[in-house]
């Protein structure tokens, strides 16, 4: 009799085990993958100055990169004034070299497009206002859809969703080396198994979209070198 129970409980741990693994796998599928292309490590920016524009809402798919605008999508005016303060906080700590904000903004608003249509204008276009702040290298925000949560952060009827998406262009070549692109709803732990290890870091609590957007915000820096 105890040894069949001891057999049991073995099985109970190695099925625990194996669960645990796959979760854990998955879930760490699920996050934006971390660089390890040279062209957008910290170390090949060494010596390079970085102008960080301030974030604009897209008003046609000619103002992406790449991907279209979805449909039904939301953003209040208020958005990029609070993603601009986060963003200037974060970069605060950047051992990359980066110009003042009010010089980005200026050269954001007096940098012609030049004559392009389309997508390869609006890559023009930075290319110029990196020109404008004397750079090597220009990230350029976007926020594409802004959804606050409906509740509190103890529950939540609508919970967050966030999307937006980072350029990094040379601007010697005028060409686009990195983009980052964080589009997510927040999940509880009962819908999504996989979002355990965010369910648990967020301490249970349903995210407001800043709160939200800041997360993706340190996922992106990191990813772009900055």
């Amino acid at each position: 009799m105890r040894s069949k129970s001891l057999a049991y409980l073995c099985l109970a741990v190695v099925g625990v085990s194996l669960l645990t693994g796959c979760v854990r796998h998955k879930a760490g599928s699920a996050k934006a993958p971390v660089t390890t292309d040279a062209a957008t490590s910290a170390v090949a920016f060494l010596d390079k100055k970085f102008a960080v524009m301030p974030f604009t809402i897209p008003a046609t798919d000619a103002d992406l990169l790449a991907g279209y605008l979805p449909a039904g999508r939301v953003v209040p005016e208020v958005a990029p004034v609070h993603l601009d303060a986060a963003l200037e906080q974060d970069l605060a700590g950047s051992k990359q070299t980066i110009v003042p904000a009010k010089m980005a903004a200026a050269c954001a608003k007096s940098a012609p497009h030049g004559d392009e249509s389309g997508r390869l204008g609006t890559l023009r276009y930075y290319q110029n206002v990196g020109k404008c702040a004397g750079v090597d290298y220009v990230v350029a925000p976007l926020v594409i859809d802004w959804r606050e949560r409906v509740g509190s952060e103890i529950g939540s009827t609508n919970p967050a969703h966030v999307d937006f998406v980072l350029y990094l262009i040379d601007v010697r070549t005028g060409g686009l080396v990195k983009q980052f692109h964080f589009d997510e709803t927040q999940q509880s732990l009962t819908t999504n198994i996989l979002e355990a290890r965010k369910f648990m870091a967020r301490s249970g609590r349903w995210l407001s979209a800043m709160e939200l957007a800041q997360e993706g915000l340190k996922l992106g820096l990191g990813e772009l070198g900055l």
